[in-house]
Order: structure tokens, then C-alpha cells, then sequence
């Protein structure tokens, strides 16, 4: 999930391509995360919001460190020009990048970047193929400029990915866009983890019967807010109803994968299956990129459902990033209060108790 301000801007990728990053960390000899890490729940940590956001808060991200966090999300935008079918990247953006891994690389804090393209949720990004062919190049831009940085976890090649298809047309037009980018990625001589989030705007239905690629260094990525009718309630026009979790079957919720019903734990992990399905079938890394729910869930809901959430990923060994850290307040773990315009935080508040309790199980 990502509020992205999509302003055009005016800036040519052809001038962009010109800006270049050095960085220390471009001749360690030996990587220090690999695919295998997310394993057995190896990577916990939260998202983080936009590079433009995070990139001058040192303050921020000393405060992020004292989470213990191994691992953090966050969001790259790669921006088209007006009337143009290239990407590029702001000097801004490149430049902030590279002052949040310089900060956080002695920490031993890994950092996911993670793709998010201007019109990605358009049609056209789809299906113009001088977009999906600047898709590819900038990815490859990205690794030849940063290369194996200590600092990086893995690059998230696109934020919930929803091509406008039935699913097994969707999936084989992503995955082979995809295909294309990890190839471009490799030939730059990257090596770190690619994240790789299915279809059906990263839900766990993207993983149904998905083929995995021919590359150990690939994570296999979702996000969980299902049922956006709990997760999301009053955040949205479309998500109106105050529903409690556990919510009993009166309340007739449903998703892509399960019928109308109540939902509780069980029903949360049946909503999984095909990432359970998944893992089972091929013994490869799972990383659940973001998962919350809305802090003013009735009944202490959110908490629950949370828990609930954090239960399923020990029990299956997933790494998982919790959306978000000190960003929109009604993700905000430290903020305890079901009112919407509550702004106090506090390490001792129930929620964010339990995920660092989590986070300290490593």
C-alpha cells in the first residue's frame, strides 16, 4: 500500500540516465543476506514510507534502528514525463537513496527497496511495450548503479502488481515482464534477493499455480489486509461498516479466495492457501511485504487481528514487514487509541509490544 503523489514531472530519462552513484559498499567481496534469510521467519521489520520522505530524518531512522528490526520497506519511484513512454528517476530520489543505506549499513539494518512506477495501475503500463521495455532498463539501471550494496535486502521489482486480466492471463503478463527485469537485473551483475509479489495487487491469489522462476535468489512476496472490509474500514468511501474481529457470519465477508462468512484465525489462514499451497509445493522463501489493520477496528480488533497475522507467519516461518512504521497514523502500531486524530506514540503501547516481541525472536 502506497499514497503516491503521481505529479508529472518534467525531466527527461535520457538526461537521468546520466546520474551516477559511488558508494563503498560496491566492492564488498562477500554479500551478507541472500533469498535463504527470509526463511524460518529470518527478516522482520516495518515499511517506511517514500525515499523523499525518510531521507533527511536521521532522527526517523535512529528511531527505526532502536526496533531491533533486521529489515525495512521502502519506496522507489521511478517518474515519466508528460506524453513520454520512459521512466527515469529524480536526482533527488537517487541521492536519498543512497544517504538511507549509507546511514543504516553499519547497522546491520537491511533495507527492501521496492518499485513503484508512474501509471502502473494503468493499462498502459501493461501493455505499452515502450514502457515495459523502460520498466526493464531502469531495473537494470538501478543494479548497475547500486550493485551488491550491503546495505540492500533485495529489490521488490513492482508494489502490488494488478494487471487488468483474468488471473492466469494477469499472471503470465506480469511474470513474464518479470522474467525480463531478473534477467536485465542479473546481466548488471546483481546478485542480491529480487522480491517478487503475484498478482491481484500482491493478495495471496497471485501464487495460485504460479511457476517458480529459475534463479535461488528469488523471495516470493504478498500483502495481507483481507478482509479489506476489517483492515480497511472508514479508510476508504467503499469500506464503511464498523466490524469487529473476530466477526461472526452474520456479517457476510468475503474475499478472492473464500465465500461469504464470519472471519476469525482460521478463516485467515484458509485465505492463504494458495501461498501455503505455494511454499508446500516448492520449499521457497516466503516475505509478507505489508500487513496492518486499522488501529479503530472496534474491540481491540486490530490487535487481534495482528496477532492472529503474526501467529500464521511463525507457524508457516515467513518474514514479514509490518505497514508502517510512524507513517499514516492509522497504521501507526505505537499510536493506542481508537480515535482517528490521536497522535501519541509509545514502544509500550499493546501492539507495537507484541510486534517487538516478535521481532526480537530471531
Amino acid at each position: 500500500m502506497i499514497n503516491y503523489d503521481r505529479r508529472n514531472i518534467i525531466l527527461q530519462a535520457s538526461v537521468l540516465s546520466l546520474i551516477s552513484v559511488t558508494s563503498t559498499a560496491h566492492s564488498t567481496p562477500t554479500l551478507t543476506i541472500s533469498a535463504s534469510k527470509y526463511k524460518n521467519g529470518g527478516m522482520k521489520g516495518f515499511a517506511i514510507d517514500k525515499v523523499s520522505s525518510r531521507a533527511n530524518d536521521q532522527s526517523y531512522l535512529s528511531a527505526l534502528l532502536s526496533t531491533s528490526s533486521n529489515v525495512a520497506r521502502i519506496f522507489f519511484p521511478f517518474k515519466k514525463c508528460n506524453n513520454c513512454t520512459q521512466y527515469g528517476r529524480t536526482p533527488s530520489d537517487v541521492i536519498g537513496l543512497k544517504k538511507i543505506l549509507d546511514f543504516v549499513r553499519p547497522t546491520g539494518l537491511k533495507i527492501v527497496i521496492v518499485g513503484v512506477f508512474d501509471n502502473q495501475d494503468k493499462p498502459e503500463f501493461w501493455f505499452d511495450e515502450n514502457l515495459r521495455s523502460s520498466f526493464v532498463a531502469n531495473w537494470k539501471w538501478f543494479s548497475e548503479n547500486f550493485q551488491n550494496d550491503s546495505a540492500i535486502a533485495g529489490l521488490d521489482l513492482l508494489n502490488e502488481p494488478n494487471p487488468p486480466l483474468p488471473l492466469a492471463e494477469a499472471q503470465t503478463t506480469w511474470r513474464n515482464l518479470a522474467s525480463l527485469a531478473i534477467s536485465a537485473i542479473r546481466s548488471a551483475g546483481m546478485r542480491l534477493p529480487i522480491i517478487f509479489e503475484g498478482v491481484g495487487g500482491g493478495q495471496a491469489i497471485g501464487m495460485r499455480n504460479l511457476t517458480p522462476f529459475n534463479d535461488s535468489e528469488i523471495v516470493y512476496s504478498f500483502h495481507l489486509y483481507t478482509p479489506h472490509d476489517i483492515t480497511h474500514q472508514k479508510v476508504a468511501p467503499t469500506w464503511q461498516r464498523t466490524i469487529p474481529y473476530p466477526a461472526g457470519p452474520e456479517w457476510k465477508l468475503k474475499d478472492a479466495v473464500i465465500d461469504v462468512g464470519g472471519w476469525d484465525r482460521r478463516r485467515l489462514e484458509e485465505a492463504l492457501k494458495d501461498v501455503i499451497s505455494f511454499q508446500k509445493r516448492t520449499d521457497l522463501p516466503i516475505f509478507v511485504g505489508e500487513f496492518s489493520c486499522v488501529r479503530w477496528a472496534p474491540d481491540d480488533s486490530a490487535k487481534k487481528y495482528i496477532e492472529d497475522s503474526l501467529d500464521i507467519f511463525n507457524k508457516f516461518g515467513w518474514s514479514w514487514c509490518y505497514h508502517e512504521f510512524r507513517g499514516w497514523p492509522g497504521w501507526d502500531a505505537e499510536i493506542d487509541s481508537r480515535d482517528p486524530g490521536a497522535t501519541s506514540r509509545s514502544f509500550n503501547s499493546p501492539i507495537m509490544k507484541m510486534i517487538l516481541s516478535e521481532i526480537s525472536k530471531k
